[in-house]
């Protein structure tokens, strides 16, 4: 079931509600994807959980910010009203990309509503090349297609391990329809923009290095094995300087895009993970 909720700022994220009991666990996805990334993951959890995946804003069918607030702050904040406007008090968070540097900032910031967390191959030093080389494929991706088969051909390209399934999903969801007809992909040109500077970067980095010593819940950092973006010495700096209660799992055939390329190899890990006892 979709469902829209408000912001601190006055804006809408859009929801997907996969299930309506259970124990809460609030799926955030990267940049340039929308939560529909997530079905594969959200499906496969087990029955006793309540998967909950939105849009961040500026992203799928969530408001863009004419303010062009777009800062991992802001993102923070909306997975505090996520959980406000659903009436939910604690869950557990799996984050990728940017959506997991968000998620890590708000559960040190908020640990009491943050039951566990898992990191899907992001942490505080992300490799800039890499990181560059995912902005230049989404910036070349944002133009007016003649229809969805065309689209999915590029993120077959962007997204070399991509699984089909997920590929051809990514491209159902992805695109809005232009009053030309056209289609073109559901995000604000504005975020393609955005690139702080080396002091704004490196400050956002430490911020994060502190906010990882901080958190108090179980951590799982699931990196995919293949990945350029989040490095292997990096993944292991986090655990042994900053995560109290963490573990690394290495989730084969799949790069950055963890989700995408092998879902049922991040799944094996996640209902691990949730099924190990809350002191373990």
């Amino acid at each position: 079931m979709s469902a829209r909720v408000p912001t601190a700022d006055g804006l809408e994220l859009a929801l997907e509600l996969w299930r309506d009991e259970g124990r809460p666990v609030l799926l955030v996805h990267g940049f340039a994807n929308d939560r529909f990334v997530w079905e594969e993951i959200a499906r496969g959890l087990p029955q006793a959980t309540r998967p909950i995946s939105y849009d961040l804003r500026g992203h799928g069918d969530s408001d863009w910010s004419l303010a062009c607030d777009y800062h991992l702050d802001d993102h923070a904040a909306d997975i505090g009203a996520v959980l406000d406007a659903l009436g939910v008090e604690r869950a557990v968070l799996i984050a990728h990309s940017l959506g997991g540097n968000a998620a890590t900032l708000f559960a040190a910031q908020e640990p009491a509503r943050v039951e566990a967390l898992v990191l899907v191959d992001t942490g505080p030093a992300l490799s800039p090349a890499a990181w560059r080389w995912a902005s230049a494929d989404a910036s070349e991706m944002a133009r007016a297609y003649d229809d969805v088969a065309e689209y999915r051909q590029l993120l077959a390209l962007a997204y070399p391990l991509g699984a089909a399934d997920a590929l051809d999903r990514l491209a159902r969801t992805s695109l809005a329809r232009r009053r030309d007809g056209r289609l073109e992909p559901k995000l604000d040109p504005v975020l393609l923009e955005l690139q702080g500077s080396e002091a704004e970067l490196r400050e956002t980095e430490a911020r994060l290095w502190d906010a990882l010593a901080k958190l108090r819940c179980p951590v799982l950092v699931a990196r995919g094995e293949r990945s350029a973006m989040l490095g292997e010495a990096a993944a292991q700096r986090m655990l042994e300087q900053a995560l109290g209660r963490g573990r690394l799992a290495l989730v084969p055939r799949a790069g950055h895009a963890v989700a995408i390329d092998n879902a049922p190899g991040l799944l094996a890990e996640i209902g691990a993970f949730l099924a190990e006892p809350a002191g373990a």
